[in-house]
């Protein structure tokens, strides 16, 4: 009897232990080391050559070419394939994508600049013109909300468009990190005016990015900002916070969608490898918590998805995921993109 009392206390410690921190560290700590694939693909004739980290005996690990010579990306971050907000109609908190999406808008002319958009559209002549100032990376800024802009539902024609300025990059010789961006959460937060609580300040959705209006969960939150800031916003912290807690899912559809970027691009050497999300905010989660049982193993839940490797425990999904949590192949199996966090 005491026997099993002392096995069942032991077995509650482990499970404690895998939920919190620092014990989740010490759990993580378990799990199955992979290493690191051998990359010796040749390049494609006319293609660029694939990068990986090569990782010398004594010596610090440093992005390599299929020759081993150290490859240092420099270049620079076009916005125009972001879903920023539009001012064209200052009364409304949620107006459509400004500029088109379909790559044919862009075959023989460039749209023209507007007022209403804090970043011009992308068009070939910006790579050119990046290629001439001997710039050999684009960091390609992209937006889940145009991405899967109704939830199941990824959209083809914006992976074309990403597709087009790919293209356009390795044709000029220049390699593209595809972007998962984003900028205090949403463009669909909201807006509050007057605001309710003291000290607040109306929100600027301006330069608010990254998940479409299904998947940013407010919880009646109000949006307003704080000291100026964009993050310091309830609704932000909010919606944040739900992300990362995968509420009604909503994480493993993000890690889907990137999954829907890895299958179009495995085989293209231009794509150096994938951003899996821009200045992650951490809602109302604090450090060193936050990175240790929220940010960094949600970056393995995303490696497992694209590469398959496995390197975590196994666990449901749909709901919050402990830390020690892997993640379920999706069937990509994209061993050769580098992960930039």
């Amino acid at each position: 009897m005491r026997r099993g009392s002392l096995i069942a206390s032991a077995l509650v410690v482990l499970v404690i232990a895998a939920l919190t921190y620092p014990g989740a560290v010490l759990v993580a700590m378990v799990t199955r080391l992979t290493p690191p694939p051998a990359i010796a693909t040749p390049a494609t004739p006319g293609a660029l050559p694939w990068l990986h980290v090569a990782h010398p005996s004594g010596g610090d690990p440093y992005i390599a070419d299929d020759k081993g010579r150290m490859v240092l990306l420099h270049g620079a971050i076009p916005q125009g394939l972001i879903d920023f907000y539009s001012a064209a109609d200052p009364s409304r908190n949620d107006p459509p994508p400004f500029y088109p999406i379909d790559p044919a808008a862009y075959d023989s002319h460039c749209p023209d600049n507007s007022p209403f958009m804090p970043a011009p559209p992308l068009c070939r002549e910006d790579i050119l013109a990046m290629a001439a100032l001997g710039f050999n990376s684009v960091r390609l800024p992209l937006s889940w909300s145009l991405l899967e802009p109704r939830r199941g539902r990824i959209n083809q024609t914006y992976i074309d468009r990403i597709a087009q300025v790919v293209g356009w990059a390795g044709a000029s010789g220049i390699y593209v990190i595809l972007d998962m961006h984003e900028n205090a959460y949403s463009r669909y937060v909201g807006r509050s005016s007057p605001v309710p609580l003291p000290k607040g300040e109306v929100t600027n959705l301006l330069f608010n990015t990254g998940a479409p209006p299904w998947a940013t969960i407010t919880d009646g939150f109000p949006s307003e900002t704080y000291l100026g800031q964009r993050e310091l916003n309830p609704a932000v912290m909010e919606a944040s916070n739900n992300f990362w807690y995968d509420r009604s899912g909503i994480q493993d559809e993000y890690i889907g969608a990137i999954a829907s970027l890895a299958r179009r691009f495995k085989d293209d050497s231009t794509v150096a490898g994938y951003s899996l999300l821009n200045e992650p905010w951490p809602g109302w989660n604090l450090p060193p918590g936050f990175e240790d049982l929220l940010l960094f193993p949600f970056y393995r839940r995303v490696i497992d998805a694209i590469t398959g490797i496995h390197d975590g425990l196994p666990c449901w999904t749909g709901i919050y995921m402990p830390p020690s949590c892997g993640y379920p192949d999706l069937g990509v199996h994209d061993l050769h993109h580098l992960v930039f966090m």
